[in-house]
């Protein structure tokens, strides 16, 4: 974490291109990016302006190191699941995760089945071919598929277990809360959600007063302590994936460790 001192009035791209010698070009990027604070407070807007006194923060970021090759934890004739790390895109971008994986394997037929949010790592299902990913889309949208995540949250949780039936842009919305452990202020929850709704965890999470840490549209608007400004991304890491295998016939459960930083964060709370 960088930490300045303003001394004369200006605007937040400027003085963050000053300081770190960048270009605005790039300052702009890390303000979009949501890992500045200006006194505590997280602004994305680079235009924001300074006055004489307020003290801006920059989270130092370097994307984790990652190798397709060493991500895939299953494969059959019929699909790959790849443990995605945070800070790529599932698919449709290039240096996506469908997209490496493409190159990976060098088949352009491969498609993701579904998707995590950019800085929500865990289990990313792909088909080999687009008459795979049909069949499997059809588990997707009979809600056979049985999703689980791991989040770790402000506030302690006093509940074992809560159903959210709270619906997200006017649809249906169901999850199964489960809390694994609580400490110093935190919560780890395991997560089952029935529909997939966009943003449907972080935002039943923080409808129930426990916005997932490091989250930067639904978590807390002021943060203040060390620790929570260097968490780069919302601790939300997708752990299993079950299903009937429509092809095998049989039943697959596919499971993802954390990745490294949520252990980190996870260990440095005592929740893991």
């Amino acid at each position: 974490m960088k930490k300045f001192f303003v001394e004369k009035e200006t605007d937040l791209k400027t003085f963050v291109s000053e300081k770190l010698k960048i270009s605005k070009k790039k300052a702009k990027e890390i303000i979009d990016s949501k890992n500045v604070f200006v006194n505590n407070k997280r602004i994305w807007i680079a235009t924001h302006n300074l006055k004489k006194g307020d003290i801006v923060e920059v989270v130092d970021f370097t994307a984790p190191k990652w190798n397709i090759e060493n991500s895939i934890i299953y494969e059959d004739e019929f699909i790959i699941a790849v443990q995605k790390p945070p800070f790529l895109e599932s698919e449709n971008k290039k240096g996506s995760v469908e997209d490496l994986l493409r190159k990976y394997k060098k088949d352009q037929k491969i498609k993701a089945i579904h998707r995590l949010d950019r800085e929500t790592s865990g289990v990313l299902l792909f088909a080999k071919n687009n008459k795979i990913f049909e069949k499997f889309k059809e588990l997707w949208h009979k809600k056979e598929v049985e999703k689980k995540y791991l989040a770790i949250s402000h506030n302690e949780a006093s509940f074992k277990k809560k159903v959210i039936n709270e619906p997200i842009d006017k649809k249906y919305a169901k999850s199964i809360i489960k809390t694994l452990k609580t400490r110093n202020g935190f919560s780890l929850f395991e997560v089952e959600i029935k529909t997939g709704r966009k943003h449907q965890i972080r935002r039943h999470l923080k409808k129930a007063g426990f916005p997932i840490v490091g989250d930067k549209t639904y978590g807390l608007k002021k943060v203040d302590h060390p620790l929570l400004k260097n968490v780069k991304r919302q601790m939300l890491h997708a752990s299993s994936l079950s299903f009937f295998h429509p092809f095998l016939k049989r039943k697959i459960t596919i499971k993802a460790k954390p990745f490294s930083d949520f252990e980190v964060f996870g260990k440095s709370v005592k929740l893991l």
